[in-house]
């Protein structure tokens, strides 16, 4: 029905006035449509992001923001790691990360170098695309989890028990921190454990231990302040950048105290072989190799291990000076080899960690349902019981039961919380469904909108099946259940929403971790998650809200309109 007559519509001011309406709309439309983008986004986006907010993620449109996610992601957003194996101090995750320069020839030269050497073993080298906690997605996280529950039959129980930890949910298993240059080794079955994943690894995903690398990207720019001139003036050289400092096997004749307080101060002594003079020394000393290696060693009695050695001195017999790992002419190829694998992984990593966590590696969706199942089922059988008795019989105390149901409205649901709780833990329900539902099931707002769409029903309706002999329950379900479709969905649909949504006494009431519904799990996954996973767990649990209102939107606005069926 317009508002102005075919004539008035055809004036410059009154089109002018539509216009400026419709302007209104859209921009009301698009108040709604940038914050889910900005959420569609944010839920692709990983640790480190150029800007807070966006509108699209970058990297499904941007090789070179793919390619910068791609580094972040397999140096497991370690920052010291990444420079470790490219050897540059200046790599910045929050900054586009450059295109590696080609050099053929070394990395022809180190494929033939891995070719003769074999297999990775597990001291010399790590895991890629690997977190040490669950902030943020990793494929190694993943699979590296599916892998031990695999293990142990899917029984978390078990693997606590077998591998010696305390893992409260699977969603919690990560691998252990990949920083073994500085870090020594437990010997426990759980990094057993790892060490058996990493066999079942490619080469090609093992993060190899750069010793040279660290010590010339990491170690140096830190203790002299990224100055290099205060080295060059310690050790009387002039190099121009920490690149350039040598760094060898046994007691290099260059910045040799630099090298000394290395190994002594910081390196994992896993990478350290004593020389003949040393194991003489470390036999007499009565120590054991750590406390010998920090305390008593000198520097002719140290030889480090490591692949980047063992790589230059396998090239400088073959006639090729000061060789180092080309890592990133090596990560530049495998990035474009499977530029759409990892395309697709950022795009959907956040997701599945999320959906990994609610049906495979925990219970929560599969309670949610069973909650939302029996809460509407409740919903649609005690309460039009009830408004049906109030309508249908017409007792003197109606309107005093009415009121009485009206006043519960009036206190909100932490109210009663704790008197719930104390009724629920006296009858024993806690941990179970019963405690989910019973407090909920009875509700008096529901009661009383069914009582006024009864009482709207005609009364002739009930005399003829009074006449015909229908029993109180035919009556019921035939009559009044059948011509209150659209008011049934509405009440459905906030039993729906009250069971989906519970959190707080859904977690005082099941704080058991087998017990969690979605929203819990949500909470309790959102407490150590970072922002790519909290947008993504976000737009996850919207999902089944409106997919139900879509299905139902129709039936629904009956419910909401007075309806005609008389």
């Amino acid at each position: 029905m317009s508002l102005f007559s075919p004539i008035t519509n055809r004036s410059a001011s009154t089109r002018a006035l539509y216009v400026v309406v419709y302007l209104l709309l859209a921009a009301g439309a698009l108040t709604m449509i940038v914050p889910l983008l900005i959420t569609i986004s944010g839920a692709m986006g990983g640790a480190y992001e150029p800007t807070a907010v966006s509108l699209y993620p970058r990297f499904l449109f941007s090789e070179r923001a793919l390619w910068s996610r791609f580094v972040e992601a397999r140096y497991g957003g370690s920052l010291e790691n990444a420079k470790m194996a490219w050897e540059s101090a200046d790599l910045d995750f929050y900054t586009p990360i450059p295109v590696p320069e080609p050099d053929e020839k070394m990395l022809a030269l180190w494929k033939e170098y891995r070719r003769e050497r074999g297999p990775l073993p597990y001291q010399l080298a790590g895991l890629t695309n690997a977190r040490w906690s669950n902030q943020h997605a990793s494929l190694e996280n993943m699979r590296f989890r599916k892998w031990l529950m695999d293990r142990y039959e899917g029984s978390l129980t078990k693997l606590n028990e077998a591998l010696l930890v305390d893992f409260p949910v699977s969603y919690a298993i990560v691998p252990p921190a990949q920083n073994r240059i500085v870090k020594v080794d437990a010997e426990t079955p759980y990094i057993d454990a790892f060490r058996e994943y990493l066999k079942t690894v490619s080469d090609e995903n093992r993060l190899i231990w750069n010793i040279g690398g660290f010590y010339r990207a990491v170690y140096l720019p830190r203790i002299y302040g990224n100055d290099i001139n205060r080295l060059n003036a310690e050790a009387g050289t002039r190099y121009t950048s920490f690149r350039e400092v040598p760094f060898s096997a046994e007691v290099p004749g260059v910045a040799a105290n630099a090298w000394f307080r290395f190994l002594t101060q910081v390196l994992n002594p896993a990478f350290i072989e004593f020389t003949p003079e040393g194991e003489t020394a470390f036999n007499a000393s009565g120590l054991n190799k750590i406390d010998f290696v920090k305390v008593a060693a000198r520097p002719e009695h140290l030889r480090v291990v490591s692949v980047d050695l063992d790589f230059a001195e396998w090239a400088r017999a073959r006639g090729v000076a000061d060789a180092r790992i080309p890592q990133a002419q090596i990560d530049w190829e495998i990035f474009q080899k499977e530029k759409s694998f990892w395309r697709w992984q950022f795009a959907t990593q956040n997701f599945r960690q999320v959906i990994d966590g609610l049906l495979v590696h925990g219970n929560g969706a599969r309670n949610t349902i069973i909650l939302v199942l029996l809460s509407v089922a409740g919903a649609l059988t005690v309460n039009p019981m009830a408004a049906y008795s109030l309508s249908r019989f017409k007792l003197k105390q109606s309107y005093q039961v009415l009121l009485f149901f009206l006043a519960t409205i009036a206190f909100p649901a932490e109210v009663a919380m704790i008197p719930n709780f104390l009724q629920i833990k006296e009858f024993g329900m806690i941990n179970t469904f019963w405690a989910l539902i019973i407090p909920g099931l009875v509700n008096g707002f529901s009661i009383f909108l069914l009582k006024g769409f009864f009482d709207s029903l005609p009364r002739e309706l009930y005399e003829a099946a009074d006449i015909d002999g229908a029993s109180e329950w035919q009556i019921f379900w035939g009559i009044t259940m059948s011509l209150s479709k659209p008011i049934l969905a509405v009440i459905a649909l906030g039993a729906f929403g009250a069971a989906y949504g519970a959190f707080m006494f859904a977690l005082i009431l099941a704080p058991d971790p087998k017990m969690w519904t979605m929203m819990v799990w949500i909470y309790q996954l959102q407490q150590g998650a970072g922002p790519g996973i909290v947008y993504a767990s976000i737009l996850i649990t919207a999902l089944p809200t409106l997919i139900v209102f879509i299905c139902a939107q129709n039936v629904i606005m009956r419910g909401i309109i007075v309806p005609t069926e008389k």
